[in-house]
């Protein structure tokens, strides 16, 4: 699936009137043990908009958002880290249209993964790879965006995940040449 198309399309519908654009900065990645790391949590409840925010109210009752969540990675060692099916749920009639888990590697490359979504909307599992910057050079290398609508004065939504470190081909070749040398010492003992 090409997702920069279709990205582009739904952020083209979410930035019309009446959508509620938002960035959060309050998720972050904290190191649970070696290797392992968390997204403690992520995001939003009810979002009512009034006459002083610069998304007008729609006509009717539901409302247009786009989230960004800016993850803070700043205590979590640089690496290339994977993540399996990472569940977000919407709540109180709030429905996805697009969520994408994003970062960009080490040569300015961004990495985007498109979550699936069900079919009511409520929703979004993903999997796949992120990279973690020793330095980030814009606000965030890291980061989540959220496209979908709610009912005014309802709704929301709110994930988890654990990721690991991808192991180096390097490291997974030094570990499959211990295996093999265990194997022969193993080999040569049962044969004496």
């Amino acid at each position: 699936m090409n997702v920069k198309p279709f990205t582009a399309a739904v952020l083209a519908v979410a930035c019309t009137a009446g959508a509620h654009a938002a960035v959060f900065n309050g998720a972050s990645f904290a190191s649970i043990s070696n290797g392992v790391v968390g997204l403690n949590g992520f995001g939003r409840g009810a979002f009512r908009p009034t006459v002083d925010t610069f998304a007008p109210v729609l006509p009717s009752a539901t409302a247009l958002f786009f989230d960004t969540w800016n993850i803070n990675v700043s205590g979590v060692p640089a690496d290339l880290y994977r993540f399996d099916s990472m569940v977000v749920n919407a709540f109180g009639g709030a429905v996805f249209s697009l969520l994408t888990f994003n970062s960009f590697d080490a040569a300015g490359v961004r990495n985007t993964i498109a979550f699936n979504i069900n079919a009511a909307g409520t929703q979004a599992v993903g999997s796949g790879t992120f990279t973690v910057l020793q330095q980030c050079p814009v606000q965030s290398c890291v980061w989540i965006d959220v496209f979908g609508t709610q009912p005014l004065g309802g709704g929301g939504y709110g994930g988890t995940t654990i990721a690991t470190v991808v192991p180096e081909p390097a490291s997974l070749a030094l570990m499959a040449l211990g295996l093999a040398a265990v194997a022969g010492v193993v080999t040569r003992r049962r044969r004496a």
